[in-house]
């Protein structure tokens, strides 16, 4: 089954497992709740005819959250696809912290920087409904990819997006700026994982040579 050839293709036995049920339900148009309770029934010729083609995608390495195109983040669903960056749970910390800074009530102008899917500013106008958030990228596919996630999540009102390299030309007083910039060292290349290395935006993940570059290049613009 599907499983059985996620494995062979390298993928771990739990992620294996998982990957099958989840682009089962994407099929199926299924909760996990009836996945579990009517996973047994004789799968039907429409369904393998479906199935097949993403079974063969992520046989490829591609990413589970390319081939359905969405991702989870702060509990909300993100349209994903490979113009930008998918959403790492460890990233909802900079979304905390930056709650944590300001509180809800405040009236912020919040930048972020390399926006990507724009989860972080969507997330941050959600959450702080006086916040104007600006949101960067270098990447017009990725500002495209945003711009329907802020329309998806009703903020697109609150948010000026930018085409531009990091901070270039955003000249006003802004009170906090959050980032997840490039980080993986240019050597590192190598040792990720298929699907990080093969599909996702080199652009959004490498950070140069000792993988700093980008986040020098958000402190330089933020002086």
């Amino acid at each position: 089954g599907a499983r059985d050839r996620f494995m062979a293709a390298g993928i771990s036995a739990n992620l294996s497992t998982l990957d099958a049920e989840v682009l089962a339900r994407e099929v199926l148009g299924w909760d996990r709740a009836r996945f579990l309770t009517d996973r047994n029934e004789k799968a039907t010729s429409m369904f393998l005819l479906q199935y097949e083609p993403l079974v063969a995608r992520r046989e490829r390495r591609e990413p589970v959250s390319y081939i359905i195109g969405t991702r989870e983040f702060w509990g909300l669903a993100f349209e994903v696809g490979p113009d930008v960056l998918i959403p790492r749970q460890e990233t909802e910390m900079i979304v905390e912290e930056t709650i944590a800074m300001t509180g809800k009530d405040a009236h912020p102008t919040i930048v972020d920087v390399g926006t990507g899917s724009g989860c972080i500013g969507i997330v941050l106008a959600l959450e702080i409904p006086n916040a104007r958030v600006i949101a960067t990228d270098v990447s017009k596919h990725a500002l495209e990819v945003a711009r329907r996630n802020a329309d998806r999540h009703n903020v697109r009102d609150r948010i000026t997006f930018v085409e531009t390299s990091f901070l270039d030309g955003i000249e006003e007083k802004v009170d906090i700026i959050v980032s997840n910039p490039p980080y993986v060292p240019s050597v590192s290349r190598p040792g990720l994982t298929p699907e990080v290395r093969d599909y996702e935006p080199s652009v959004a993940l490498f950070g140069g040579e000792d993988g700093l570059q980008g986040l020098r290049s958000v402190l330089e613009g933020a002086v």
